[in-house]
């Protein structure tokens, strides 16, 4: 429920409340569990979403450089999109030099891997991301 509760207050932009979470994702990931099931959501990816939505932007880097190693050893092909998306959001949140580039990168690379598996909702969420970054 933890995972599930963090993703869906940051996609309802309630960063501050998933951000007080952000404790509780790092225990989760202190326990050794890798991925959630039944939703198949690597711990990493979770801590690093909930990091972001904190403003911890060191330790969210860290937390989706780790889940996408994890992604790539399993593999894991929709985690990987989502990581993806999800890395993108903080760096837009996050707006230092060079975030935009890396999260046009980022959501291109998810919007390709939505396309491929047939997920339309996805596809849009991320072509707002992509339209969010143009304005940048």
């Amino acid at each position: 429920m933890l995972a599930l509760a963090i993703e869906g207050l940051v996609i309802l932009g309630e960063n501050s409340q998933a951000g007080q979470l952000y404790p509780l994702a790092r225990e989760l990931v202190d326990t050794g569990a890798v991925v959630l099931w039944p939703i198949f959501r690597f711990t990493e990816t979770v801590a690093g979403v909930a990091a972001a939505a904190a403003g911890q932007w060191e330790a969210a880097e860290d937390h989706f450089q780790t889940a996408s190693r994890q992604t790539e050893s399993v593999p894991h092909r929709l985690e990987q999109a989502e990581i993806r998306r999800f890395h993108a959001m903080m760096l837009i949140d996050r707006a230092a030099p060079g975030d935009r580039e890396k999260a046009q990168t980022l959501l291109r690379e998810a919007l390709e891997s939505y396309q491929r598996v047939g997920m339309p909702r996805h596809v849009d969420l991320t072509q707002t991301l992509l339209a969010r970054v143009a304005e940048m």
